[in-house]
């Protein structure tokens, strides 16, 4: 057998060990080979049942023989603790790697980084035999917005605040806002960390203040972990919070609108992914024209100009005329000489 052909064989009869129950009635030859199918190896019945034997003279593995279909499993007094990654543990890691690494605290980054290391390793071991091995290399995810450099996060900066959120503690930081150049001496009280796009923001309460806002951590020069425990409102939650809307930077209004649409490609874009589970969208002449709820936000008017003369705003009229007036300002910017 080839070294490849090695490999693959221990890789696969090291997952069949890993599916095995603690105890009876076990799993069928036939459970076993459906799910290292669905983990993507190629294997008959017959292959699984002479890994079960083989590896039954080496492990502590019995078969329940005393009804038929037999099952497998370890034996009572077993002690089962296989290390390793699967293939499926490894796939998925390799593929949350660079979503999660910002959002974990450093203590748990630093212990996970081996399982990181050992997922790569695993694939790139298989890659050649294992189709799903060389599934990472497949998929991709990409942004809609415009792609930019993530800003420059102060390793020390990080560390405070992962701390002061992970123990609910305050958190004493210099602040710069994104309309000046002065730095305010804040103390935050941390209610978790958001990505969005590629920049990472501390949800927190300010000083005695109730109200929740959001700081952009490339924008903290310096950080300090208080003694003082953090104080969080009443009721709140990340989850609703970002659903409610924080993250739109909405007035929490809501708008009907209506649009004309100029552009066969952007009313179907639309008519695939709607801005709303109310939106209606018909042909209208030369045009299409669309009606919807949705959020009164900054999110919503800078999509809008995105598409400069391909929409028009009909209505709200207040829309409208904030929208004309923009692009008024915009179309003279570009008759300058």
């Amino acid at each position: 057998m080839s070294a490849n052909g090695t490999r693959m064989t221990i890789a696969r009869q090291w997952e069949v060990l890993k599916l095995l129950p603690s105890r009876a009635p076990g799993h069928t030859v036939k459970e076993i080979t459906q799910r290292l199918e669905s983990e993507g190896f190629s294997i008959s019945k017959r292959s699984v049942e002479r890994d079960l034997v083989e590896l039954s003279r080496i492990f502590p593995i019995v078969c329940n023989d005393k009804s038929k279909p037999y099952g497998w499993y370890w034996s009572k007094d077993a002690i089962v603790d296989l290390p390793g990654l699967s293939l499926a543990e490894s796939l998925s890691l390799t593929l949350i790697e660079g979503t999660v690494k910002s959002l974990l605290p450093p203590s748990v980054l630093e212990a996970i980084t081996p399982r990181f290391q050992q997922a790569h390793a695993h694939l790139e071991a298989l890659e050649k035999e294992h189709k799903l091995a060389t599934w990472r290399d497949k998929v991709a995810v990409v942004t809609q917005l415009m792609p930019q450099q993530s800003p420059i996060v102060a390793t020390e900066v990080l560390e405070q605040v992962q701390f002061g959120l992970l123990h609910e503690r305050c958190i004493q930081v210099d602040y710069r806002g994104l309309k000046s150049d002065a730095v305010k001496t804040l103390t935050l009280h941390p209610l978790g960390l958001v990505q969005r796009g590629t920049v990472t923001y501390l949800v927190a309460r300010v000083n005695d203040y109730q109200d929740v806002r959001q700081f952009a951590l490339q924008r903290i020069s310096r950080a300090e972990v208080l003694e003082q425990t953090r104080q969080m409102p009443d009721g709140f939650e990340l989850t609703k919070y970002i659903h409610n809307g924080a993250f739109h930077y909405s007035n929490g209004q809501t708008l009907p609108l209506q649009l004309h649409i100029y552009s066969d490609e952007v009313a179907r874009n639309l008519q695939e992914s709607p801005l709303a589970t109310d939106q209606k969208l018909e042909a209208n002449g030369d045009s299409f024209k669309l009606s919807a709820t949705a959020d009164d936000s900054w999110q919503l008017r800078w999509w809008l100009l995105s598409f400069g003369e391909l929409i028009e705003v009909v209505e709200p009229q207040s829309l409208r005329a904030e929208l004309a007036e923009r692009l008024m300002k915009a179309g003279q910017h570009y008759q300058k000489q």
